[in-house]
């Protein structure tokens, strides 16, 4: 090795943050080459999976101080966010006060009960060898196709409230009737299996929609960018694409998380599908998994029969927060669209706007982003073993996993040959370990409804466009 005498060196007139430096490791007790990204505090968060394996474990890489603090840098955790996008920060150990310490309500007088992230951030997803990498930075992220992610929030609740009175998408957490769930019937509401502080749902895609955007600009039902997003989000904090892995309170040899967010609300037996129970109806309260605040975890819940017996214990997934975000109610996505092909496959349309309008009988004003395959068997589950995340369309490209393989999550085609369907994605409690972030049904009709099925409330403070920007390395 050619020695250099330090005194002759020159001074550098510019970097990257690709150079590196040498520095010492305590921890290691060595010298070695550190990457300046590191240093300056630039750099991003990242994980990469090879994928030659079928693991759903990914690995760190990038800057690891980075991804350790990358839910703080976000602002991850619940808000209460007014109509016009004015959002306070809930306290991240008890929901009800904000975090200045005053007092603060669920039940609507005070804004929507929401989860999300209180800054601007990039997002970028690439191929290199046989590596798949998903990043996440304050900052562009150099030589890569970024999304650009704006200040945001989707219900803490993970489902759907409507406020009968006025017709609106809202995120509460309350027993007033105005708020009753399911399909509202106030003949149950002293009943076992009343619809009183639950999720609302038997209403189809568009309805979810219009009822969202009265509000104002920028609110809409579950937006497919929001679904897309927590998924990113997840796989890169958590290291895995396995969502029901059990919850792993200890964090790794760098301080990263682990772990999932537990078996969430699936598998839900006879009770809940016997049409003269609870008939597919929302069965847990809209307060399930407050007490957690911004934490990770599980809540219990005893659902109860006519008897008072307990018929199931539901175990709530609570993610910085946001709860329920897979299982428990199927979801209706908002902007993304299904047109079946003759071979069974289907293609994948996009808007590229949150803010723009479309039709759910149309493909106008929309964009392909990507085509997922028809089923080797029809109506079987398939498990996905690839995904696009083009435009953020969140899509399986090629299946061939199992629930515990490469992404973990079903894939469900009738393999119809024609038509626009709407995604249903998350997994409904009835399903088992089908369910997850990237779960994805593609056989509903644009009108479909169901008593299972919701759409919750989703905002943003501007414009989400999910067009790709290149920025130079």
């Amino acid at each position: 090795m050619e020695k250099q005498e330090l005194s002759l060196l020159e001074d550098l007139s510019s970097v990257s943050s690709q150079d590196k430096v040498l520095g010492y490791s305590e921890a290691g007790d060595k010298f070695g080459f550190i990457p300046l990204s590191f240093v300056t505090n630039e750099g991003y968060a990242c994980r990469r999976w090879n994928m030659a394996n079928s693991t759903d474990i990914g690995e760190a890489v990038g800057n690891i101080d980075y991804l350790r603090r990358l839910p703080s840098l976000l602002g991850l955790g619940c808000y209460l966010v007014d109509r016009n996008h004015g959002r306070r920060k809930l306290d991240p150990t008890n929901h009800n006060k904000f975090a200045t310490g005053e007092a603060a309500a669920l039940d609507g007088s005070m804004g929507d009960y929401q989860w999300g992230w209180g800054t601007k951030w990039y997002y970028a997803w690439w191929t290199e060898g046989s590596y798949y990498y998903e990043a996440a930075s304050l900052k562009p992220i150099p030589g890569r196709y970024n999304y650009i992610i704006p200040v945001a929030s989707t219900s803490a609740l993970g489902v759907s409230v409507v406020d009968r009175e006025n017709l609106e998408l809202v995120s509460v957490v309350s027993n007033a009737a105005k708020y009753r769930g399911g399909n509202n019937d106030a003949t149950k509401d002293a009943a076992y299996n009343t619809q009183l502080g639950r999720a609302a749902t038997s209403l189809n895609a568009e309805t979810f929609g219009s009822y969202a955007r009265k509000k104002g600009d920028g609110w809409e039902a579950y937006w497919y960018t929001f679904p897309a997003t927590i998924g990113a989000l997840f796989r890169i904090i958590m290291g895995t694409r396995k969502v029901d892995r059990a919850v792993n309170p200890v964090k790794d040899a760098n301080g990263l998380y682990q772990g999932g967010a537990g078996p969430g609300v699936l598998g839900a037996s006879t009770w809940w599908t016997d049409e003269n129970k609870y008939a597919f109806y929302p069965f847990l309260p809209t307060s399930v998994g407050v007490e957690l605040a911004d934490g990770i975890g599980v809540s219990q819940y005893a659902v109860k029969d006519a008897a008072n017996a307990t018929v199931y214990t539901a175990n709530v997934p609570v993610w910085f927060g946001l709860k329920n975000f897979f299982g428990y109610i199927g979801r209706f996505e908002r902007g993304r669209l299904i047109s079946k092909n003759s071979n069974g496959s289907a293609d994948i349309y996009v808007l590229t706007s949150m803010r723009a309008n479309y039709s759910m009988n149309s493909l106008a004003g929309l964009i392909k982003a990507a085509t997922a395959p028809a089923a080797a068997v029809a109506s079987t589950w398939e498990y996905i073993t690839q995904l696009s995340m083009q435009n953020l369309c969140h899509t399986p490209t090629v299946t061939g996993g199992t629930e515990s393989t490469y992404y973990c999550d079903g894939y469900y085609n009738d393999n119809a040959s024609s038509g626009l369907r709407v995604p249903a994605v998350g997994g409904s409690a009835n399903y088992g370990g089908s369910g997850g972030l990237e779960y994805l049904y593609v056989n509903h009709g644009v009108t479909s409804t169901y008593a299972s099925y919701g759409s919750p409330l989703c905002e943003a403070v501007e414009d989400w466009d999910t067009t790709p920007v290149l920025v130079p390395a």
